[in-house]
């Protein structure tokens, strides 16, 4: 690709793309914006192969009909690299990979293929670092052969990544959410140059969970921060009413609500703290991605987020299985903000 886009990003001193949630109202506007990156919609498919656009089978609860939509500063080159839908700038590759499970057998072969398909991707394409992976799969409750398909899944996505040097240095934030359909799917962000790894101190990493959680511990960090010149935006993994490694407050929505925003609030002060991202207080966020498990009540857990954050951060409600039987809830974040003297402060 030509360096046009590059030069006009790193000129203002900007990041490669914004993240903003809009009403499906506004899709036929949207499609015809020359900087669209991605749009993603929730529990509606949108017609049309536009390898922009991606479908998340999860419904949005609150009667709302909203889009996640991304938007670069110049038109992105798309097109299909194997069975990845992607969309590029000459900073940030999106990808996704819809996947149908039948072509191999069970979730831990699914998993392994899919992420071999994304990490060829990369190769060929040129951007070789993951930032941000999102990972929707059918039914992750169900035993297969034995063992829990979320279980699966995390031996699959080890098996693959732990053939990248460094590997653990370089796990990225990730949701991990089940759906009710027979099809995965996973989309994902990567670059040309790393994040950074924010893991949070009130929390075993994810990576070196105990045996007893799956064979392979689940590969990811808890969140990535992503230096853009004197902007950075920061990834805040899938985030769950979890302390060390053990789930709290069991059957309680409310208290592990508040135990999530503890985690997210701890997170936010380690990427303050040790590689000088501008943010004091959650309410700082951009945005907002909140997983309900069926029957936790949307309406008392949106009257807590307010309570303690204001009305405003945006934020989405979706209903999915989380990973653990035991979570009620899960939030991921985004925050797009500044940083101090990235040069010296966004080390590892």
């Amino acid at each position: 690709m030509g360096n046009s886009c590059q030069q006009r990003v790193s000129g203002l001193h900007a990041s490669p793309f914004q993240v903003s949630y809009e009403n499906t109202a506004c899709l036929p506007t949207l499609l015809k914006e020359e900087g669209l990156l991605a749009l993603i919609s929730f529990g509606q498919e949108i017609e049309g192969r536009d390898p922009r656009l991606v479908a998340v089978e999860l419904p949005e609860l609150g009667g709302g009909s909203t889009l996640e939509v991304w938007r670069a500063p110049c038109a992105p080159e798309t097109g299909y690299e194997g069975e990845i839908r992607y969309s590029r700038t000459d900073a940030v590759l999106f990808g996704c990979l819809p996947f149908e499970e039948g072509r191999v057998p069970g979730m831990e072969q699914a998993t392994y293929h899919a992420y071999r398909s994304i990490l060829a991707c990369q190769q060929r394409l040129g951007y070789p670092y993951l930032l941000r992976t999102w990972n929707y799969l059918p039914d992750i409750h169900r035993e297969e052969e034995g063992l829990e398909r979320y279980r699966a899944f995390c031996l699959g996505r080890h098996r693959i990544l732990e053939t990248t040097p460094n590997f653990e240095h370089h796990l990225v934030a990730a949701t991990a959410m089940g759906t009710r359909t027979s099809q995965g799917l996973i989309y994902f962000l990567a670059a040309l140059e790393p994040g950074v790894r924010i893991e949070n101190p009130r929390q075993v990493s994810a990576f070196h969970y105990p045996p007893r959680y799956a064979p392979r511990s689940p590969s990811f960090s808890r969140a990535t921060l992503k230096s853009w010149g004197s902007k950075a935006h920061l990834y805040i993994s899938g985030t769950a009413s979890i302390v060390g490694h053990e789930t709290r407050h069991v059957g309680n929505p409310s208290a592990q609500l508040d135990e999530i925003l503890n985690n997210l609030q701890a997170l936010a002060e380690n990427a303050r703290c040790l590689h000088g991202l501008k943010i004091q207080a959650l309410n700082e966020l951009s945005l907002l991605k909140v997983y309900l498990r069926q029957g936790v009540d949307r309406a008392s857990i949106a009257q807590r987020l307010q309570q303690r954050l204001g009305g405003g951060v945006p934020t989405l409600f979706l209903q999915g299985d989380i990973c653990r039987n035991d979570l009620l809830l899960e939030i991921e974040a985004f925050h797009e903000g500044a940083i101090e003297s990235p040069d010296e402060t966004l080390r590892e």
